[in-house]
């Protein structure tokens, strides 16, 4: 596991506890790099505060939440399988974009998780 040395965005989405959930701060750490506190909320729970979480943590928790790995072959129709190029965590959408191999070099296409998920879904009903 890579562990960036910049910190994650305030206000970025992160996968934590079972949910997305916006990092609220971060300060540097000599050891461990950057820690953050984020706030979840479950529905019908009250607010739960979550200090000192590092940034291997994090990463951890970004990696688990990431369904394909680097080198992976998708069927995005029902005759067209491309590789899964890269990925990287999207902050703003709380999901991770994946790069897809493209019809020829610098043609790729870049798709988040859910859109992926949903494209494989109708390439295996056929559509």
């Amino acid at each position: 596991m890579n562990l960036p040395t910049n910190p994650c965005p305030i206000g970025g989405l992160v996968p934590w506890e079972g949910g997305i959930y916006p990092i609220k701060s971060h300060r540097p750490h000599p050891v461990l790099l950057w820690l953050y506190t984020v706030h979840t909320r479950a529905p019908g729970h009250g607010l739960v505060v979550y200090h000192n979480i590092c940034q291997e943590e994090l990463v951890a928790e970004m990696e688990q939440h990431m369904r394909f790995a680097i080198g992976t072959t998708v069927r995005l129709a029902p005759q067209v399988q491309r590789r899964i190029l890269g990925r990287k965590w999207h902050f703003q959408l709380g999901t991770v974009l994946y790069k897809i191999q493209g019809t020829s070099p610098g043609k790729e296409l870049y798709l988040d998780q859910p859109d992926l998920l949903r494209r494989l879904e109708a390439a295996e009903l056929g559509h």
